[in-house]
């Protein structure tokens, strides 16, 4: 079993960020998010959403409707002009739990300067939806498990981050799980904390 960082966290590496569609891939925004924690709040499926979702291309792409306001902080009018221009575009976020959620913008954003008109403060409303498969955190593509018959498990652990993909602990590359050695005392307990922490997240709804 493939070691992890212990200063590392899912919730360290995607903690507060906003990315939009430029056409080609998601793209993050080049704003500090300072809005106060306050997770998307849950709202009914009323034909108003449906018609965003409709819109947006999410129909049938999550499990929830959230809605959440964000202020972002833009340090230059470049960085701000280089969002601006998506605004429209689909949106990606991760909250401070790091539970991914794609929608739009809604609404006219709230624009304000600061600083002689070289900083932005922008306050924006989204629609968001919540869908658990739409991104795989981990992707490493493991070379030793090609023929394994745990294969599938492996790749469905990894993707949900229960195994750790992103660390060097012994100066063996990640790319090499070594499905048939045993696992430690260590290891046993840093995977049953790690799934213990996603089926609490699971049952808070995060």
């Amino acid at each position: 079993m493939t070691q992890q960082n212990s200063l590392l966290s899912e919730d360290s590496i995607y903690k507060k960020k906003l990315f939009y569609d430029n056409g080609i891939r998601f793209t993050e925004v080049k704003a500090k998010l300072i809005t106060e924690y306050k997770p998307p709040t849950p709202v009914l499926k009323t034909q108003v959403n449906q018609t965003l979702a409709s819109s947006s291309g999410l129909v049938q792409n999550g499990t929830s409707h959230y809605s959440a306001t964000l202020t972002l902080l833009f340090y230059s009018k470049k960085e701000y002009a280089d969002w601006i221009q998506y605004v429209g575009t689909q949106h990606k976020y991760y909250d401070e739990k790091g539970t991914i959620y794609l929608g739009i913008i809604t609404g006219e954003p709230d624009v304000k300067t600061a600083e002689m008109e070289s900083k932005y403060i922008v306050t924006a409303a989204l629609s968001l939806i919540r869908k658990q498969e739409f991104e795989y955190r981990y992707q490493t593509e493991f070379i030793d498990t090609d023929r394994h018959w745990a294969k599938d498990y492996i790749d469905e652990m990894q993707q949900m981050g229960l195994i750790s993909t992103n660390w060097e602990s012994d100066g063996e590359a990640v790319a090499y799980f070594r499905p048939n050695d045993p696992a430690t005392r260590a290891e046993a307990v840093s995977l049953l904390m790690r799934t213990y922490s996603h089926v609490d997240k699971l049952l808070r709804g995060y």
